[in-house]
């Protein structure tokens, strides 16, 4: 059975329900879909919200009051509890929208792969709400700069709708990672990772597993990246925000050699079939010494 299993945080955002009830309506097989969310609510009017869900077969919700959040690492890693080994897992965002049959679409891609272990991700093309689609391009990741924290973001460039198959790259988009479910044993997600840095830790650890990445030559979906129609995010409800974000920061540049590891970070660490060195070449970055390589 080709289930797939889709991982979604919500944080105080109107956009989830519409997320949800289009992922349904625009797959091939619907009834294979399950849910895993992690909703994060502030008011008694957005507690109450949830409950346009609570009819959809397979979707297991954890609710908790926005004060009670700790960040995107933390929910995920809840939402990861919830998974009930289908076959795949689709990681999302809580503002997307979908191309008819994108579930179809999103195996036949990852099949053909030539890994034995392969994910997809990208940054997707953008939206405005309700539904107003902005492009349908897909693109590559590619590293764009190193913070002060020494943690590295990532942008999209270029055009892979000519290729006829998902190129390899070395980085990932947190809001849309499609791949086996087993990824979810393998990389599980650190709850002390606020936000920044989240997807260059996730790629090293996922890559240094054995998982290759790939991005998708097809657009499935649509983001909505916080233009316009603004939504609240984390760290606007938490004045302490940087106290979480310091110790994310420091776990990032531990974990990947910027600086003297306190600590044996375990399953949250890098793995061990291919070396941190080795994903560096690969990736054409240096982290220790903050550089990397633009490629045409």
């Amino acid at each position: 059975m080709d289930s797939i299993f889709i991982q979604i945080v919500a944080y105080r955002d109107l956009e989830l329900v519409p997320t949800v009830k289009e992922a349904i309506a625009h797959a091939t097989h619907p009834e294979l879909l399950s849910f895993g969310i992690c909703w994060q609510y502030g008011t008694d009017e957005e507690m109450n919200y949830i409950n346009q869900l609570k009819d959809i077969k397979n979707c297991r919700i954890i609710a908790v009051t926005a004060s009670q959040s700790c960040g995107v690492g933390w929910a995920r890693s809840l939402v990861q509890k919830l998974w009930r080994q289908e076959r795949y897992t689709l990681q999302i965002d809580a503002h997307i929208r979908f191309l008819p049959g994108w579930d179809v679409e999103l195996i036949k891609m990852l099949k053909i792969c030539p890994s034995d272990k392969p994910l997809l991700s990208t940054y997707p093309p953008a939206y405005t709400p309700p539904r107003k689609l902005v492009g349908k391009t897909p693109s590559r990741l590619e590293a764009s700069k190193f913070g002060t924290a020494g943690t590295l973001t990532l942008k999209g460039v270029g055009d892979l709708s000519k290729c006829s198959t998902p190129q390899p790259g070395a980085f990932v988009a947190a809001g849309f990672i499609f791949a086996e479910g087993k990824i979810i044993e393998e990389v599980p997600y650190d709850p002390d990772i606020y936000f920044t840095g989240e997807e260059v830790l996730f790629a090293a650890k996922a890559w240094t597993r054995g998982w290759d990445i790939y991005h998708p030559n097809l657009s499935v979906c649509w983001h909505f990246y916080n233009t316009g129609k603004k939504r609240v995010v984390h760290w606007e409800d938490h004045k302490d925000w940087w106290v979480q974000n310091q110790v994310s920061e420091s776990r990032f540049r531990q974990i990947l050699g910027m600086e003297t590891a306190t600590k044996d970070f375990g399953i949250y660490g890098l793995g061990n079939v291919r070396s941190l060195v080795e994903y560096e070449a690969f990736a054409g970055v240096s982290f220790k010494e903050r550089w990397f390589i633009r490629f045409i």
